[in-house]
């Protein structure tokens, strides 16, 4: 029989526990079983009152099927008004009530279920739970006691008056009841991990080590059961029989890996790095290894790729050649090749990474979060023509993922497919979960797209509907100014937004571009001029449309020389502009 979990019965003790409640036998029937042991209760034979009652109980049956539960407790009050004799009317407002977290006042109406009714196992149950959980544990450890006695078959009942006779400070009793259990239900991890941990409260490490060592003799060959006494020996001190007991292990199967990701817990507790990692990599190259082991131990790593502030670099190391290692050996394993890209992502070793996550892929396609981070590494390198191919295959398997349609809209509005872009950022919009953020980002690219097709009013909805949702989004602020600009249209609000974008995001030379082109189209040369410096100084020099921009600044402050030098630097850069060539060759401004 299967012995339940510790976790069970714990949760008793804050009274989340309602499977006793809810899965027993429901009290449905008006018997007056033991109703003489509330004789002033008791009604005489044919009073009109016991049918009227039965009536008010079936309907209150009724509205607590329909989940009509404050009619159902108004009824069932109605009924015990009738008839005080009816314990299950008690026991069924006593359940409502615990639903509620009403628990004093549903202690209250068990109590007299109970007394109408002392052998019913449920309403012992329901009873016990309350008194547990309301924090007496005397009385509760009574009830159950009593509970063992009428239903010794029930496991729950058995290890509730453990629980709470463990709660009540009563250890040895507690062990007492769990060696009961054990000779009821046979010997298994739980009561023995229980016994132990009492015996080791009680100061008796020998007989807790004892009850762990009995596990490992019922089942020689689980090597969970010889971790669990290597942990119960290091934690209490006791490392030369915590080596003694991994030695057996090893020797148990000399190719468990199971036996050297222990070996390396050992190794790591008592600091020994250089050991630990021998183990680990033992283990780790061992194709029996189940992934599903080696996977949560790989993610303790990652912390050292993420905390630039200390030298975790030999941590790094590590990490990167047992995740080699798992992958290596495990080449048919999605997610050992996917958390490898995952150390080689972390580690900047990007196309590395990106061969992982596709080979990943390619095994098991079903995993979303691989494919976003293919379309984070393809972004990143700029190839959009593989990000669409990979975002066009995503869509088949994601229909409903909005970061999917984004990277596609994305990727077709930098292929200049503008108008495949508009459909997908429309529908990545649609299917959105209300992200503030993602909603700003999703709209300032349609607004690029739409300006590009030259719709321009779409384009200024767009933007105005992206700063609803991100008004101090300092991109999307810079981009709708630079596009008002560039048509001379709505210049003030065009100075202001760019003004503010660099204020939000200062010694940016795009943004300060922004601002000084939106200057020069309002007439404000001087001005524009000094941003357009400010704009050179950090990293525009390097941009040939900074470097074409501040060639027509001067051009307007008859500094002619002096536009045509940037202009011809401009070009030099290999600025896109239509009008380069003609203005250097005419040593004149073209707009």
């Amino acid at each position: 029989m299967k012995i339940y979990s510790r976790l069970f019965y714990l949760l008793i003790s804050v009274l989340l526990l309602n499977q006793s409640c809810t899965t027993t036998k429901e009290a449905t029937s008006t018997s007056g079983k033991n109703q003489s042991t509330v004789d002033a209760t008791k009604l005489a034979e044919g009073d009109p009152r016991i049918r009227v009652a039965t009536e008010k109980f079936i309907e209150a049956n009724k509205m607590e099927m329909l989940g009509d539960y404050q009619q159902a407790m108004n009824l069932y009050k109605e009924c015990l008004k009738l008839n005080p004799g009816i314990d299950a009317a008690y026991y069924n407002i006593s359940k409502i009530l615990y639903a509620q977290k009403s628990y004093t006042d549903a202690l209250a109406f068990v109590q007299q279920a109970v007394k109408l009714d002392p052998s019913n196992t449920y309403y012992l149950d329901m009873y016990g739970t309350l008194l547990g959980g309301l924090g007496n544990y005397k009385e509760a450890t009574k009830v159950y006691e009593q509970m063992v006695k009428l239903a010794p078959e029930n496991p729950d009942a058995w290890y509730n008056y453990a629980f709470f006779t463990e709660q009540n400070k009563q250890y040895e009793d507690a062990i007492g009841i769990f060696y009961q259990i054990e000779d009821y239900f046979g010997t298994s991890e739980e009561l023995s991990v229980e016994k132990s941990k009492l015996w080791t409260q009680l100061g008796k490490k020998d007989k807790g080590a004892a009850e762990l060592q009995k596990l490992i003799d019922s089942e020689p060959s689980n090597p969970k059961y010889y971790s669990l006494l290597i942990d119960f020996y290091t934690s209490n001190g006791m490392e030369d029989k915590a080596y003694e007991t991994l030695q057996q292990l090893i020797a148990l199967d000399p190719n468990d890996p199971k036996a050297y990701l222990v070996l390396a817990g050992y190794y790591k507790r008592n600091n020994d790095e250089v050991k630990a990692n021998e183990a680990f990599e033992k283990a780790f190259s061992n194709p029996a290894l189940d992934a599903d082991y080696a996977v949560p131990i790989l993610a303790g790593y990652l912390q050292y790729f993420q905390d630039s502030s200390k030298n975790n670099e030999q941590k790094k190391q590590q990490a990167l050649e047992l995740a080699k290692l798992l992958a290596a050996s495990h080449p048919n394993e999605a997610k050992a090749l996917a958390i490898y890209g995952d150390f080689l992502n972390q580690n900047n070793q990007f196309d590395e990474a990106l061969i992982q996550y596709k080979k990943s892929l390619e095994i098991d396609n079903s995993r979303y979060t691989i494919w976003q981070q293919v379309f984070f590494l393809y972004d990143r390198e700029r190839n959009y023509d593989s990000l669409l191919a990979a975002t066009n295959s995503a869509i088949e398997f994601f229909p409903d993922q909005n970061m999917v349609f984004y990277f596609n809209g994305y990727a077709n509005m930098q292929l200049k497919k503008y108008d495949d872009a508009v459909k997908s950022l429309n529908k990545a919009i649609d299917i959105s979960s209300g992200d503030p953020q993602f909603l700003a980002q999703a709209y300032s690219t349609l607004g690029d797209a739409y300006n590009n097709l030259k719709k321009y009013a779409a384009s200024d909805s767009s933007y105005d509907q992206a700063l609803i949702y991100d008004p101090s989004n300092a991109y999307v602020l810079n981009n709708y100014s630079y596009y008002l600009s560039v048509r001379g249209e709505k210049l003030d609000i065009a100075q202001t937004m760019a003004e503010k974008a660099n204020i939000l995001s200062p010694d940016n030379a795009s943004y300060e571009d922004t601002y000084a082109w939106v200057l020069y189209k309002s007439g404000k040369y001087e001005e524009a001029k000094q941003w357009q410096q400010k704009a050179l100084l950090h990293g525009g020099a390097n941009d040939g449309t900074v470097l074409e921009h501040y060639g027509d600044i001067l051009f307007k402050l008859n500094d002619v020389d002096g536009a045509v030098e940037y202009w011809m630097k401009a070009k030099a850069k290999n600025v896109e502009s239509d009008l380069i060539d003609k203005k250097i060759a005419q040593r004149k401004l073209y707009e």
